[in-house]
């Protein structure tokens, strides 16, 4: 059986990939990371490969180059979100095929797949067998020439075998409308031209310090905000709250008054009161 791997910690990435496989002849295994991908790369028959950026256990990198050395043909494609920082030159020597970033749709996975492997093969139905011959759909192939290619930066060399070419249709339509939209565009808020764009080199010590700070700084209205909706939310939390002021209040108020009473002595002493 024919596999595509997930690893990644995340469940959103196996859910988007399992979508995109529903109705084809593949499989979807998940491992949360380096290690767990390892023991199902020697035991499945792997065809391709999402694996995050952030990756306990390892680098997708390094997980590339294992992928490669049991699976020769399978795509390695790496997901990524947020300030996940893509080393493009370390990927491109791994031969990693494409990158996936989050937000991202089914869509953008199956097209993703099919500019690196070819048009999926749909799922037998019962009884059916494998065919000799299969019936190609012209129109799929025009689609597929109007994706744009799924890589960053300067696209990693692959063996030709492994991206089957289109077959020359005699009288096909020749398409006439403008490439759609991608989906993963849509879903996010890259600018239209992102993928023209060089990548950026982002230095995680100049960055990660800069982060902290920010986040600092609006901790505090963060926290009273949660505190503030917990308590018109939840009746278990006004309740502990309760109980714990009631308790530092029986502990705290003695010392309290003492002060607040001499306190006050001390003003009528001076005259103050």
């Amino acid at each position: 059986m024919s596999v595509v791997l997930v690893v990644d910690p995340l469940a959103q990435t196996s859910q988007r990939v399992a979508q995109a496989l529903v109705g084809t002849r593949l499989t979807i295994r998940t491992a949360r990371d380096a290690s767990d991908a390892e023991v199902i790369l020697d035991r499945e028959e792997v065809v391709a490969v999402f694996t995050a950026v952030v990756l306990p256990g390892g680098n997708p990198y390094d997980l590339t180059r294992s992928v490669h050395a049991r699976h020769p043909e399978a795509p390695v494609f790496l997901v990524s979100g947020g300030f996940d920082v893509v080393n493009s030159e370390r990927a491109a020597e791994a031969g990693v095929a494409g990158r996936l970033s989050r937000p991202f749709t089914s869509e953008a996975v199956r097209r993703a797949l099919e500019g690196a492997m070819g048009p999926l093969q749909p799922e037998l139905a019962e009884g059916e067998g494998e065919s000799a011959e299969e019936t190609l759909d012209p129109a799929s192939f025009e689609a597929l020439a109007e994706v744009e290619p799924f890589a960053f930066g300067e696209p990693s060399p692959r063996p030709a075998a492994t991206r089957p070419a289109a077959p020359r249709l005699v009288g096909a339509p020749v398409p006439v409308a403008a490439p759609p939209v991608a989906d993963e565009r849509r879903a996010s808020f890259l600018p239209r031209d992102w993928r023209a764009l060089p990548p950026v080199q982002v230095d995680p010590e100049v960055v990660g310090p800069a982060m902290e700070r920010a986040i600092l700084a609006v901790l505090p209205e963060v926290v009273e905000i949660v505190i503030n909706k917990a308590l018109t939310t939840s009746p278990a939390f006004r309740e502990m709250i309760e109980v714990a002021v009631e308790a530092a209040l029986r502990e705290e108020l003695p010392a309290i008054a003492r002060k607040a009473i001499r306190e006050r002595m001390a003003e009528i002493e001076r005259g103050e009161g």
